[in-house]
């Protein structure tokens, strides 16, 4: 079996764990999004983004408040002239290993062309790209194939329950 995919299952399975007790306590407030697989991942928005990857990881800063870890070790942006703007833009490549991404308005591109790479999103936004083979999860619901995915996909909380009433709600006069 190739060792770096059974470095990528380890650290999935290692993110497992934390990234539920993430979900449950933080459910409320943000969205999720995992997948696992090879090919192109693009998504954007006010996002934690964290993972595994073997291949190509290029994150623009719209905002300029990004946190940007590769191995655990933060990451200065270079700044750059795309379409006639000045924007904040990290880019690596041949990235082995973990990797760490924050920000308020962020847009991260994850190409991993020939090994698995694994992700969790929280926050609010999109994904706006999805080719290539794997498997991804919306909210911790099921699983699905990329394949057969329709972008955008919206990372957003979950839609909760109207909040229960109390008891004599409707008796209280007006």
């Amino acid at each position: 079996m190739n060792r770096r995919f059974i470095i990528a299952v380890a650290t999935a399975a290692s993110l497992a764990v934390p990234t539920a007790a993430l979900a449950t306590s933080t459910a409320a407030r943000t969205g999720s999004f995992d997948a696992m697989g090879t090919g192109t991942v693009i998504a954007q928005g006010k996002l934690r983004v964290f993972g595994t990857i073997d291949g190509t990881v290029v994150i623009r800063d719209r905002s300029g408040d990004a946190v940007v870890k590769i191995g655990g070790i933060r990451q200065q942006p270079k700044r750059a002239m795309l379409r006639g703007q000045r924007q904040i833009v990290y880019r690596f490549k041949n990235v082995d290993g973990a990797f760490f991404v924050r920000g308020r308005n962020i847009k991260i591109e994850l190409r991993a062309t020939g090994e698995t790479l694994s992700m969790t999103a929280f926050g609010r936004g999109e994904v706006t790209r999805l080719t290539g083979e794997g498997t991804y999860h919306l909210n911790g619901g099921g699983e699905l194939d990329w394949t057969s995915a329709l972008v955008p996909i919206v990372i957003d909380p979950p839609q909760s329950a109207p909040k229960p009433t109390r008891p004599g709600d409707d008796a209280r006069p007006n």
